[in-house]
């Protein structure tokens, strides 16, 4: 997009081609919805995505609502700044993960008469959680919203380890929520208070690059921000440490809340927030570690 845009374009509206294509296979298929799913639109801003994205994915809708189907727009990530431009695009329903605020989100889509859709964290709540924490979660949710135009859902791909009646419960709730409120009324979720060690910068020799993620290896944001810090690693060798903390384990989702970590993916260099839901060019992330290392000398 900043090197080359007029290949960004050509490639963009070659993949639109596919995507309607494969769109065309779905619908034969006998889908009653088709997703577009883009794991790092929240990488890139409105001005961007009005740029290089917006016609194409109007033209790509359009192709689906007249084969009379519905369609969906997914984005993982921090998309907020987003979710309006995505709305230009006119998709039936736009579906969003944890890292959006599904009350600020719905202001925006109500607005354009678009259904929203999400986004019960998956593993803090629907992989970790009870049966009634899943319960109290969307009934929260199903407090605070309005139903109308409303999908209560994961927020993305659910682990398969989920325990099967936390499923169940979020069911239950969203179709007998009085029900469940009453089942829920004596109930407090249980703080499990695990302890975590953070790293003691003042008493390093070198630049601690830690990145914080759902998980790179299903979650492309992740993926690539992940990825970014190896090139880093590759490329500085020695002279820093790199670390990967997944949100897929306890003790991650624990030493997040002890940091402070908002949005994920995100980037820490000696426990400073550097990149929140953003991945960062390679020029920009060596220079500030070759600050960084400058420092230790």
């Amino acid at each position: 997009m900043f090197r080359d845009p007029t290949f960004a374009k050509e490639l963009l509206g070659y993949c639109t081609e596919v995507n309607k294509r494969m769109a065309h296979i779905y619908i034969d298929a006998g889908v009653d919805v088709v997703g577009a799913v883009d794991p790092v639109l929240s990488q890139i801003s409105a001005k961007h995505f009005n740029t290089f994205l917006l016609d194409y994915y109007t033209d790509l809708f359009n192709e689906i609502r007249n084969q009379n189907i519905f369609s969906a727009f997914f984005v993982c990530g921090d998309a907020t700044r987003n979710i309006e431009a995505m709305c230009h695009s006119y998709p039936d329903c736009i579906a969003v993960d944890e890292n959006v605020d599904m009350a600020q989100a719905k202001q925006i889509t109500d607005a354009y008469n678009i259904v929203l859709s999400g986004n019960i964290p998956l593993t803090s709540v629907m992989l970790f959680g009870t049966q009634q924490d899943n319960m109290k979660y969307t009934l929260e949710m199903l407090d605070t919203l309005d139903h109308h135009n409303l999908i209560i859902a994961p927020g993305c791909d659910m682990p398969y380890d989920i325990p099967i009646e936390n499923t169940v419960g979020v069911v239950q709730t969203i179709h007998e929520p009085e029900q469940v409120r009453e089942m829920l009324k004596n109930y407090e979720a249980i703080d499990e208070d695990i302890e975590v060690e953070l790293p003691d910068y003042s008493k390093r020799n070198k630049p601690f690059l830690e990145v914080f993620t759902l998980d790179s290896a299903s979650c492309a944001a992740c993926t690539y921000m992940y990825a970014a810090a190896c090139d880093a690693k590759a490329h500085f060798g020695d002279a820093i440490d790199v670390i990967e903390y997944k949100y897929l384990y306890k003790e991650n989702i624990a030493r997040c809340k002890k940091v402070g970590v908002k949005h994920l993916p995100s980037m820490y260099i000696d426990g400073e927030l550097k990149w929140s839901s953003i991945i960062p060019e390679h020029d920009v992330l060596f220079a500030e570690l070759e600050k960084a290392i400058a420092k230790y000398k």
